[in-house]
């Protein structure tokens, strides 16, 4: 009896801890671009929070700025902003990151911090 609760109680544990680190897994630091709608430089530039939650992105800028997006349709990549409004995730990245467009500016998502 005492080997089984043994057992149980370890199983339990690596449930909780392998719950905690995939809970982590989704949201990583990036470097984010934001271009003004239209324009080919960026407006700004710097360390960004990615997080990314069974189709829900979250963009929150170094300034606090945050980006909320909410999945539509059927077509992936389709997405409604927090204030309601259509936004479109793109590659055209080569693998480094992502391309979100809003209505009014652009964000480039680099996986890679560098050069902050």
């Amino acid at each position: 009896m005492k080997v089984q609760t043994s057992i149980l109680t370890t199983i339990l544990s690596l449930s909780i801890l392998g719950t905690a680190i995939i809970a982590q897994a989704d949201t990583v630091k990036a470097r984010c671009d934001v271009y003004p709608k239209g324009e080919d430089k960026a407006s700004s530039s710097g360390l960004c929070t990615f997080s990314q939650r069974q189709g829900f992105i979250d963009i929150e800028l170094k300034d606090g700025k945050r980006y909320s997006l909410r999945p539509v349709g059927d077509k992936p990549g389709n997405y409604v902003d927090q204030d309601g409004k259509a936004a479109y995730r793109q590659g055209g990245l080569d693998g480094k990151g992502q391309i979100y467009r809003f209505a009014n500016e652009s964000i480039n998502v680099y996986w890679d911090t560098a050069p902050y």
